[in-house]
C-alpha cells in the first residue's frame, strides 16, 4: 500500500460529510476525492460526485453508509478492492473481522470512531486496525491528523470508544444547556445566559 492520493468515499452522509468537510478546511486537494452516494445534493469545488460505483482504482476506501447497508455495498466493491486499497470503516457495529470477510483482497482493514467535531479538525478519532504494519499505520494518522487527534486502541475498547468519542458530545452539550439555564434562572436573559455558558465550554 502506497500513499492515499486517491480516497472514494462511499456514502457521505453526517459523519462522512463532516470528514470530508474538515479534510476541505485543511486545505486538502478537492480531486483526491470522489464521493459515490444517491443522496447528496452536491459535493465542495472539486470533489467528484457520482451516484454509482465507478471501475477505476482507489488507494483508500472510506465506507460511510448506515450499517444495514454494509453487505449490498461490499459486494459491489468487492471487485474494486484489491491488495493496493485500504478499506476505512466508519460504520458502527461492523467489527473488522466482518470487514475482512467482505473484502479480503484488501490491503487492510481500519475502524474508525471520529465525531462531527472532525468538520472543524476537533474531533476524537478511535481507530483499530488489521493487516496494518507501521508504515500504514502512519499514513493513515497522516490521512485523519487534520481533522482532530487520531489515537490507535485495541478492537475490544471500541464499544467503550463508542460511547466516549461518539455519544460523549451529546452529554457535553448537555452540561452546556444545564448552565445555560441556571444562568437564567439567576437572572441572565436565556440568550446572555446561553453566550456566557457556550464560551465557557470553547
Amino acid at each position: 500500500m502506497g500513499k492515499l492520493d486517491s480516497i472514494l468515499i462511499v456514502g457521505c452522509g453526517n459523519m462522512g460529510g463532516a470528514m470530508l468537510r474538515g479534510w476541505m478546511a485543511a486545505g486538502a486537494d478537492p480531486a483526491r476525492f470522489t464521493i459515490v452516494d444517491p443522496y447528496v445534493a452536491a459535493a465542495p469545488d472539486g470533489v467528484t460526485l457520482l451516484r454509482e460505483l465507478p471501475e477505476r482504482h482507489f488507494d483508500a476506501v472510506l465506507l460511510g453508509v448506515k450499517p444495514q447497508g454494509f453487505a449490498e455495498v461490499a459486494a459491489a466493491l468487492a471487485p474494486r478492492v484489491d491488495q493496493s486499497t485500504l478499506v476505512l470503516s466508519i460504520l458502527a457495529g461492523i467489527e473488522l473481522a466482518s470487514l475482512a470477510a467482505a473484502l479480503p483482497d484488501a490491503a487492510g482493514w481500519v475502524r474508525i470512531m471520529p465525531n462531527l467535531a472532525a468538520a472543524l479538525g476537533k474531533s476524537p478519532m478511535a481507530l483499530a486496525e488489521r493487516g496494518l504494519d507501521q508504515a500504514a499505520r502512519d499514513r493513515v494518522g497522516a490521512l485523519l491528523a487534520p481533522l482532530g487527534a487520531p489515537e490507535w486502541i485495541d478492537e475490544a475498547q471500541f464499544d467503550l470508544a463508542t460511547a466516549l468519542v461518539g455519544s460523549g458530545p451529546a452529554f457535553v452539550y448537555r452540561f452546556i444547556d444545564a448552565l445555560a439555564s441556571g444562568g437564567a434562572a439567576l437572572g441572565f436573559t436565556p440568550d446572555q445566559a446561553q453566550r456566557l455558558a457556550s464560551g465557557t465550554s470553547a
